[in-house]
């Protein structure tokens, strides 16, 4: 099985194939991690989506995209690479529960949706947000252990489903030319 890291700009392209490692541009923190993947923990994988191409058509309609094919099986073996569906949304409703048990457990806060604001903005001074990030901590490891496998079950996985899995990964990825 494989898969494909692809990106548009020709200078981390070059990059990657000088250091031989995936290495994201830097445009991409910041933009392609989101506040609820970073609050759960997951800003020390690089994502990699098996299976799937992603295209970046150019003004011209023209793919404007370098990659890599990259050995799943190996990384999930080699580099303990975690298995599992796109979390994201499950993670956004997770905030919400939470944010929602603070409220209704809160003699002072009354609006779920202020507080789930502060905590995506950073605002860590915003009452009730400390219980609200540390509810949401323990319940995202909990999703975590339930959704995403490594070694044989993650092999099995790969082999198995049918629908869209990501590969965690905890470290650059190597490129297919070593």
């Amino acid at each position: 099985m494989i898969l494909a890291h692809y990106t548009t700009d020709e200078a981390n392209y070059n990059e990657c194939l000088k250091r031989g490692t995936i290495v994201p541009t830097k445009e991409w923190y910041g933009k392609k991690l989101f506040a609820e993947d970073f609050l759960a923990g997951d800003h020390k994988y690089v994502f990699l989506l098996v299976n799937e191409r992603y295209v970046a058509l150019d003004e011209e309609g023209e793919d404007n995209s370098f990659g890599f094919i990259l050995d799943a099986e190996s990384l999930v073996e080699k580099n303990s690479a975690l298995v599992g569906p796109d979390l994201l949304n499950e993670y956004r409703v997770l905030l919400n529960e939470c944010a929602t048990h603070t409220v209704l457990h809160s003699s002072t806060l009354k609006n779920v949706q202020l507080l789930v604001r502060g905590i995506l903005a950073g605002d860590t001074n915003e009452p009730g947000v400390t219980e609200t990030v540390l509810l949401f901590r323990e319940r995202a490891t909990e999703l975590q252990n339930e959704r995403r496998c490594r070694g044989e079950a993650a092999l099995k996985l790969l082999k198995e489903s049918s629908g869209p899995l990501e590969l965690l990964v905890n470290v650059a990825a190597p490129s297919t030319d070593n």
